[in-house]
């Protein structure tokens, strides 16, 4: 065959190994059941020189060439910048609806049907029909076992019915599950018709018990009441320190600074000295960390023990307390899915309570006029990338300890501002015009934290924005789930008003 030719220039072996793989994957541009090829011409070289070009015109034949017998379909591809071919991956350990997701996802690191840009997916932009609507396949996971599919913008075939409740589908897990968010219930006629409103939620709730540092989390760890001083309590000559040292069952305050007694003037300058013992002296039994100061008044919090702020935000930020919000989702789960969990994986939600700037937190250099912010706020608003890594082992929370940190008691949390980039959305832009499947209308949840007493929502203009834990507007709950790999869908195509049915007995 003419199209063999290119071949004669590199050994036997390496064309019987390319032609085997080519033709045992029906030319690696169709697939035939399970059998898709994995490595690319680059993989295979013969003195320097790769043969992407015969691969190419491979390719290019098989894309009108089903072997005799065999029931084919083509492999999604993309073309990047360099005008070449990029085919994404169906791995053959994937099954049910996540298989489904990837024979029907495009990489999303090139152009294709709805992506303009041939360097792919903008994910720090909404979703449109030029950047990005249909199901896409992370490109850097596309060498990983499981690699994460994801859905985007307008999209109506991931409508799954489960539990007797509609579900969206939102991505794939890396362990092949498919992470899914609550739609409501079935139509009279069994279908998932619900877009927009009060059907797409279980209830309204107030996120924590209140707007403190260590409530902005979907758990929480352990509370510091916060205290205040009057400017008419502070204004004396008191020492602040920039460090401490505990001996003996007292602090000391080192590298110190006194202020001038008036504090209307030396409210501001404790950035760099936020300990103190409110006194004239530098040591005392329990120290005072200074966090927040005005003109009117200081807030601080007491440490003991030999405690220092980094043992406070430790504490604070570990995962040993239910919020508002996931008490209200587990008695959910607890009374309408305890019976189907079998069906449902224990993976990981994300409580990212990862600091991208301590502000008035930090001890060295923290300005009191300041405030916390947590990695997903730098995500989401300051250089829209979104991220599902989690990075604090601590913030992994799971029911098992084999994946996460076990401190979850049913398997269901709440959705991520990443999670919300990925499909779709941004900080502060809406997208209701081109609108994503997530948009609903309603303000409601996700599980990420923005910064000192906010997290993140999915507003009712379908933008990320963030609002007080403690609010007590209008925000709603959407639970989520994510299907068990072994999860096996029974009837369907995913549209709403055929939604994939999961077998449940």
């Amino acid at each position: 065959m003419k199209i063999f030719s290119k071949f004669k220039k590199f050994s036997r072996d390496i064309k019987a190994m390319i032609i085997g793989a080519l033709i045992m994957s029906c030319f690696g541009v169709y697939a035939a059941g399970t059998c898709i090829i994995s490595a690319t011409a680059d993989d295979v070289t013969y003195n320097g020189t790769t043969v992407q070009a015969a691969i190419d015109e491979l390719y290019s034949m098989a894309e009108s060439y089903c072997p005799e017998g065999y029931e084919c379909r083509q492999l999604k591809y993309v073309t990047d910048c360099d005008n070449k071919k990029i085919y994404s991956t169906t791995p053959d350990n994937l099954t049910g609806l996540a298989k489904i997701m990837a024979e029907s996802a495009y990489l999303d690191s090139g152009k294709s049907e709805y992506v303009s840009s041939c360097n792919g997916v903008n994910i720090g932009q909404i979703s449109s029909d030029t950047n990005g609507k249909g199901i896409y396949e992370i490109a850097s996971t596309k060498n990983d076992t499981y690699p994460i599919y994801y859905y985007r913008g307008t999209v109506d075939n991931n409508n799954v019915k489960f539990g007797g409740f509609c579900w969206k589908a939102i991505r794939t897990t890396d362990t092949g599950g498919v992470k899914m968010i609550y739609n409501g219930e079935p139509d009279g006629s069994g279908n998932c018709t619900n877009t927009t409103g009060e059907s797409t939620q279980i209830g309204e709730s107030t996120f924590s018990i209140t707007a403190q540092i260590f409530r902005v989390g979907y758990m929480n760890g352990k509370g510091y009441s916060p205290s205040t001083r009057a400017s008419s309590n502070l204004s004396t000559a008191y020492v602040y320190g920039n460090d401490i040292i505990y001996s003996g069952g007292t602090y000391t305050l080192t590298d110190t600074m006194t202020s001038t007694g008036d504090w209307s003037a030396d409210y501001n300058t404790l950035s760099s000295h936020h300990y103190t013992c409110f006194s004239t002296g530098n040591t005392c039994t329990s120290v005072y960390y200074i966090y927040d100061t005005t003109s009117s008044y200081a807030n601080f919090i007491t440490l003991t023990n030999g405690e220092k702020i980094e043992d406070a935000l430790d504490e604070m930020f570990s995962n040993s307390i239910n919020s508002i919000a996931k008490t209200q989702v587990d008695n959910w789960y607890n009374s309408n899915l305890s019976s189907y969990t079998s069906y449902i994986e224990d993976t990981v939600y994300c409580n990212d309570r990862s600091i991208s700037d301590l502000g008035e937190w930090n001890p060295d250099g923290g300005s009191t006029t300041s405030f916390l912010w947590f990695s997903p706020y730098t995500r989401t608003w300051t250089n829209y990338t979104p991220s599902l890594e989690c990075n604090r082992a601590q913030d992994r929370l799971t029911v098992s300890s084999s994946k996460g940190n076990g401190a979850l008691t049913y398997p269901v949390g709440l959705i991520t501002s990443d999670e919300v980039m990925y499909a779709g959305g941004r900080g502060t832009t809406s997208n209701t015009s081109n609108t994503y499947y997530l948009y609903t209308n309603q303000n409601y949840w996700t599980m990420s934290p923005c910064g000192s007493g906010s997290i993140f929502k999915v507003s009712s203009s379908g933008c990320l924005g963030n609002v007080s834990v403690y609010t007590t507007s209008n925000v709603v709950l959407r639970p989520v789930i994510s299907l068990s790999p072994n999860a096996v869908i029974s009837s369907g195509d995913g549209t709403s008003t055929n939604p994939y049915v999961i077998e449940t007995s």
